[in-house]
């Protein structure tokens, strides 16, 4: 990985910088990329929220098996969801059709 120079934008030295998102000042402490640092959780934390908030929650000691059928199986309820959702606008879509041909 090839080295850089950043400046901090806590003390304003110079540090060397590899790009990683949670490299620190040696300096002072400060997050080098504090920006990048802080989407970077925010999306780690939305990614950890979705699944354990889901219908099977997949944990990381879960049996490779496990994990596969618990997958399949939430695939299985939102491609469920999301089928009986289409039908339900096919049908509304029918019945105002219906209604602007009887017209």
């Amino acid at each position: 990985m090839s080295q850089s120079e950043i400046k901090c934008p806590n003390c304003g030295k110079w540090s060397k910088w590899t790009n990683r998102i949670d490299e620190t000042c040696p300096h002072c402490g400060a997050y080098l990329d504090p920006g990048r640092f802080m989407y970077a959780e925010e999306q780690k934390g939305i990614k950890e929220r979705a699944r354990t908030t889901g219908f099977l929650v997949i944990k990381k000691d879960d049996d490779p098996v496990i994990r596969l059928l618990k997958e399949i199986g939430s695939w299985i309820r939102w491609t469920t969801f999301y089928g009986i959702s289409v039908i339900y606008i096919i049908i509304a879509v029918m019945v105002i059709l219906y209604g602007l041909v009887m017209l």
